[in-house]
């Protein structure tokens, strides 16, 4: 497919909470108090496919001894305090370390250590290794924790706007030379790569890339025409990218945790640095400024990434990279589920 084409389209007392297996957000039910959300994550490594079919080694946080790329999304609330046991399957030592905190445990290789932590306030966090320049990271080892405010089911924050259906996207890369080089030599090879020698040659959204993403009701945004989804994006992958959304602008809520209550800007390209994290809202409203105006009830709009090398697969496979379809007018086939 060419270039041109894509872009024609057009209350418990302990509870474990990872939302990899349960039903959507749109779904969360507020709790009367706090909760400790268990969780167990392996750190591994494994081969993953990516959407040409070629295999690379990765390093992540998974629930089983097969890898998951990205790891594991965490949902809790407000209040609610997180038990961590990190066990370490690897030769080299982890990280579990939250974004925009000073939560970090470090657990030796062959080891496991549990922490626990208050979550802190309502927001978007990557949890990720941050270990040797970003390498660890890159590599994989990185996922969500999702912490809805105390008393809303429908809103970011106290004083967000509202929202149907929510979504997490979560940016990756994958450089194949590193990849070969960790299956090469193991997994202590990480403190040995260089970052100024990284090239990625995929690129995905939650762990997919285009035409995969958009069969993926995790991923790929529906809706009704005024129902409004909330994207929260975080960039776990180790270059600048740019989501463009075609149809709709989004409404910037927060970056990096910081919440606008008021003069939000509206944009059409939201920059990713690496570690970033971005709430915006979609709108899911009739394309303003097209003509002829858009009169039947279901359109298809892309999101593309504007880092141009990131729209591609395997160093230049159009369009299987970072894209994904956004079904306007149009119902779920099933409940999002982060």
């Amino acid at each position: 497919m060419k270039r041109r084409d894509i872009l024609k389209l057009g209350a418990t007392a302990t509870t474990a909470t990872l939302v990899s297996g349960s039903v959507g957000l749109l779904s969360f039910s507020q709790r009367a108090s706090a909760s400790t959300i268990s969780v167990v994550l392996n750190a591994v490594a494994g081969d993953i496919t990516m959407v040409d079919g070629s295999s690379v080694r990765v390093l992540t946080f998974s629930q089983s001894n097969a890898p998951s790329f990205p790891g594991p999304t965490i949902l809790a609330q407000e209040g609610d305090s997180v038990q961590v046991t990190l066990n370490n399957r690897l030769n080299t030592g982890v990280v579990f370390a939250l974004g925009g905190t000073n939560i970090r445990q470090y657990v030796a290789a062959a080891s496991s250590v549990t922490t626990t932590f208050v979550v802190p306030r309502a927001g978007t966090y990557l949890y990720y290794d941050d270990q040797n320049n970003g390498v660890n990271r890159v590599l994989g080892l990185h996922g969500a924790l999702v912490v809805m405010p105390a008393g809303y089911s429908n809103q970011s924050f106290a004083g967000a706007p509202t929202f149907t259906r929510q979504y997490k996207w979560l940016i990756g890369s994958v450089d194949t030379n590193w990849s070969n080089q960790i299956r090469t030599n193991g997994a202590s090879h990480v403190s040995s790569l260089n970052p100024s020698t990284y090239q990625p040659r995929y690129f995905t959204l939650n762990g997919k890339s285009y035409p995969h993403t958009d069969g993926d009701s995790k991923t790929a945004p529906y809706g009704l025409y005024g129902q409004a989804a909330l994207l929260r994006l975080l960039n776990g992958g180790g270059m600048i990218n740019a989501p463009h959304f075609h149809g709709n602008h989004v409404e910037i809520l927060s970056v990096n945790r910081q919440n606008y209550t008021s003069n939000r800007k509206k944009k059409d390209i939201v920059s990713m640095f690496p570690l970033d994290t971005r709430d915006v809202l979609l709108p899911f409203i009739r394309p303003p400024d097209a003509y002829p105006p858009i009169t039947t009830q279901m359109q298809e709009f892309p999101m593309h990434c504007h880092s141009e090398m990131s729209q591609t697969a395997g160093g230049g496979q159009y369009p299987n990279g970072l894209h994904v379809c956004m079904h306007m007018g149009m119902v779920p086939p099933s409940e999002p589920t982060l």
